[in-house]
């Protein structure tokens, strides 16, 4: 599963989430949104 050592997926769910926030803002979705980011800052190229 070499597809979730990749940063670049993370940060394409991050930006989706993004988008999806901008247009319907809530609490929960912040949260879950910080998720993505926080994995693709951790994981090596």
């Amino acid at each position: 599963m070499t597809i979730f050592q990749k940063n670049e997926i993370w940060m394409l769910i991050f930006s989706v989430g993004l988008l999806y926030w901008l247009f319907n803002p809530s609490v929960p979705m912040t949260l879950v949104m910080i998720v993505p980011l926080l994995i693709a800052t951790a994981v090596k190229k």
